[in-house]
């Protein structure tokens, strides 16, 4: 039997946020299961959240969309997931009926959509209530542990929606502008699935460069704040500029930026949560022919990563910099915020309690 109440991360209007106490879950459909959240993480999408940059959001709400679970409850009809598994779990789950869903948009789903978005309750708690769960709940493999596997549905997915969009083969080069979780998501990405011919990182710490230089996901990187760019680029592409942009930042300057390096023909595949609006210099951009792509990703290749972390061909687990329990996650909301301790991946591990 599970405790009436639990602790979670709850998101009360813009800039109000706190570690509250609140009722643990309960069933309330046959398909549904309980988890006892073992592994979670901030997204920097939650961070927006908090801070009040995504005006849709509902409050009072448990935040978070990234977690592993073990499941401790299932619904009468739910067969292929047991109580005691292990499971990784879709960021969003969907109805399949709705108005969005049926418009190939099931992220932003009517009935349900995103944890701690949408109508779920999110995962930066004790518990979580999963819908449909014989159907959003991926059991981890026994050889694997939570940490191999939870960047799978949100931030590697995003990387390979936006490395897909890009279109990246074995013949071109690509860019990477900001290379934060999704962003060195989509570095892995292009290298270690799609085969790019060469990946550029380019970002403004030098820490994140280093990282990704270290665990070998990038053949050359670009510090935007000590280099020229434009002219870097040119030096490695022979003065061609590259063949596509995978661009994370989400502000004017980085897409500014992206539409400058992208050689003529080419591809901007942008997988940025844009907090304000941008000015698209179309004259430029139309001159260059250039074809601009973006979106929410639909959960794509999650079968094939999850293969090649099997494998040993693909391992993220160098970007969960920190991780500490739910006890800590205000300060975990600040380090991630900010940009502090060379934090890349704040990872959040149960609550726990004093004995």
């Amino acid at each position: 039997m599970l405790q009436e109440t639990m602790k979670a991360l709850v998101y009360h209007g813009p800039g109000n946020y706190s570690l509250d106490d609140v009722p643990v879950p309960k069933i309330t459909n046959p398909t549904d299961a309980i988890g006892k959240v073992t592994l979670a993480a901030i997204c920097t999408s939650d961070i927006h959240m908090v801070q009040g940059h995504i005006p849709t959001a509902p409050n009072p709400k448990i935040v978070g969309h990234e977690f592993c679970v073990e499941i401790v409850e299932t619904g009468a009809e739910v067969k292929r997931i047991k109580p005691g598994m292990r499971c990784i779990v879709f960021p969003a789950v969907f109805c399949g009926q709705c108005k969005m869903c049926k418009s190939g948009m099931p992220s932003l789903c009517e009935k349900y959509g995103i944890f701690g978005v949408g109508e779920l309750e999110g995962s930066q708690a004790e518990y979580v209530l999963i819908p449909k769960a014989d159907m959003f709940c991926i059991p981890i493999p026994s050889d694997l542990n939570e940490e191999d596997v939870i960047l799978i549905p949100d931030m590697l997915a995003t990387g390979w929606f936006g490395v897909k969009n890009a279109e990246v083969n074995p013949e071109k080069i690509v860019a990477v502008i900001g290379v934060g979780p999704v962003g060195m998501s989509a570095c892995l990405i292009a290298k270690s699935i799609f085969g790019a011919k060469k990946v550029i990182a380019i970002d403004l710490l030098p820490e994140r460069l280093e990282l990704l230089q270290r665990h070998h996901a990038v053949d050359a990187v670009i510090n935007s704040g000590t280099e020229n760019v434009k002219e870097r680029i040119k030096e490695i592409t022979n003065g061609a500029g590259v063949d596509v942009t995978i661009e994370s930042g989400g502000v004017q300057q980085t897409f500014e930026l992206a539409t400058r390096i992208t050689k003529f023909g080419g591809i901007v595949s942008t997988v940025a949560v844009f907090s304000k609006p941008l000015t698209l210099h179309m004259d430029k951009i139309f001159s260059k022919n250039l074809t601009i792509k973006m979106g929410i990703h639909k959960g794509e290749g999650i079968g094939e990563m999850l293969q090649k972390i099997l494998e040993g061909k693909l391992d993220a687990r160098f970007m969960l910099t920190h991780k500490k329990p739910l006890n800590d996650i205000l300060k975990g909301y600040d380090v991630f915020g900010h940009q502090k301790d060379g934090c890349v991946k704040w990872a959040i591990t149960p609550y726990e309690r004093d004995s």
